[in-house]
């Protein structure tokens, strides 16, 4: 079969099928392309799009001779799509959660919004546009195809990769995912905890003064004027751990 696929397209092989099945994979989950509001279609069109440049960066691979050994070669490579893909996720996830935290200790989660995949409030949804179309403009698809070539040069086509060093990556980049959302929600944090322990105080000095229906509305605004001299710093911030990302043992 493999044969009469090659009569019929010159320089087309079992290689070409494992490199576009890791990168389709790695495509579903990336931030900013893999993101739900793009068709598949346009997604799938991108992949068969990069898939003839970086098969020529991949050694050959020989076709399996059974049903087996093509299934299995098939999964092992979207497993290293799906894993290079996600950890690049991971780290992207780590402004939704800050944009959570910032929403929920600044009294910023209540106002009205449409829910989506980004955060149930408008003040995530508009940091998330906010830091995609900072990632595009600083060159994120140029890291994409980066990502795959050096996909391809840690994991060859055709193989498995080691699942103890998945795992470690895995458990680092949650952890430092973690940490950049706190980092970045530090500033509202703190500041809504000083808020809180200054009404308190007042209140305790002033039983009478209504502080509730004069420090809510406050607190929002001083939100609100916080998040927009501060947005572009944690945006910039967040935007150097994304595309300062490389797979473990890269160049």
């Amino acid at each position: 079969m493999w044969d009469q696929l090659s009569q019929l397209l010159p320089g087309f092989g079992w290689t070409w099928v494992l490199v576009y099945l890791r990168v389709q994979a790695l495509m579903l989950v990336l931030p900013g392309i893999g993101e739900r509001v793009i068709p598949v279609r346009v997604r799938a069109a991108a992949a068969i799009a990069v898939t003839p440049m970086l098969a020529g960066l991949a050694p050959p691979a020989l076709p399996p001779s059974d049903t087996l050994t093509t299934l299995g070669q098939a999964a092992g490579e979207t497993l290293i799509g799906l894993a290079a893909g996600m950890g690049l996720r991971l780290l992207a996830l780590s402004l939704d959660i800050a944009t959570s935290a910032i929403a929920a200790t600044a009294s910023l989660s209540q106002l009205v919004g449409g829910q989506n995949e980004a955060a149930p409030h408008p003040i995530g949804n508009m940091i998330h546009l906010a830091g995609l179309a900072v990632l595009m403009v600083l060159g994120l698809p140029i890291l994409l195809v980066q990502l795959m070539a050096d996909s391809l040069a840690l994991w060859p086509p055709g193989g498995w990769p080691d699942a103890d060093g998945l795992a470690a990556e895995a458990i680092r980049l949650v952890a430092r995912s973690f940490w950049i959302a706190m980092l970045l929600a530090a500033p509202f944090t703190l500041g809504g905890f000083m808020f809180q322990a200054l009404s308190g105080v007042i209140n305790r000095v002033m039983p009478a003064l209504p502080v509730i229906f004069i420090g809510s509305p406050a607190a929002i605004m001083l939100a609100l004027a916080a998040l927009a001299l501060l947005a572009p710093v944690l945006i910039g911030l967040w935007a150097d751990a994304i595309l300062g990302h490389v797979l473990p043992g890269a160049p």
